[in-house]
């Protein structure tokens, strides 16, 4: 598999409140940093939207659209992290890299 150039987010500076990206191999210490920012993005949105559903009150077509880019990109990040914790095997590890791609290309 190719080695990972695009960035991924890790988190904020606590200094200077700048976000931090990172450009890592899997499976180091800062793409585990990178998965766990990740996760903690998805579920914070995960949260967010889960509430608005349940409160059951109506919302404009703007406000439902202003979710839809941050979850599209939260989905890939998920699944970017699961694929890449699929045990170490060629042929899973193809086939994850195609399903990825191939969805990453549709967005």
């Amino acid at each position: 598999m190719e080695e990972p150039t695009n960035p991924r987010y890790v988190g904020a500076d606590p200094v200077t409140g700048k976000n931090v990206f990172v450009i890592s191999p899997r499976g180091g210490m800062l793409s585990a940093v990178a998965d766990i920012a990740g996760l903690e993005a998805a579920t914070a949105l995960l949260a967010v939207v889960t509430s608005i559903l349940e409160a059951g009150e109506e919302i404009s077509d703007a406000e439902r659209a202003a979710f839809i880019e941050p979850m599209a990109a939260s989905l890939a990040e998920v699944i970017g992290i699961a694929a890449h914790r699929i045990p170490e095997n060629a042929a899973s590890h193809a086939a994850a890299e195609h399903l990825i791609r191939g969805t990453l290309r549709k967005a």
